[in-house]
């Protein structure tokens, strides 16, 4: 039984990062939309503002594929926390 509520406890850590992230990634498609055309505005040319905002995406995600293995090192530790913390206080004082 323990196992399963282990299995449920991080199956609704993920449901709710997935959540988060569709509302992330929704207010960043906001976010980039706004400053292209901040930037259309202060380039005074449409093609240039977009292309700016493409390059900084593109520099994100270069930055995210130089850092993969920190951050699947951080994620899998997380995952790997969740899934053996003791549940309560006396599982804690029991384990010591």
């Amino acid at each position: 039984m323990e196992a399963l509520e282990r299995i449920v406890n991080v199956m609704g850590y993920f449901i709710m990062g997935a959540v988060a992230f569709f509302l992330v990634m929704v207010m960043f498609g906001f976010a980039a939309f706004g400053l292209a055309e901040w930037l259309c505005y202060v380039f005074n040319s449409r093609t240039l503002g977009y292309f700016t905002v493409s390059a900084v995406i593109l520099l994100l995600l270069f930055l995210l594929f130089l850092l993969r293995k920190t951050l699947f090192r951080f994620l899998g530790g997380k995952i790997l926390w969740i899934l053996t913390k003791p549940r309560n206080e006396k599982e804690a004082d029991q384990e010591d």
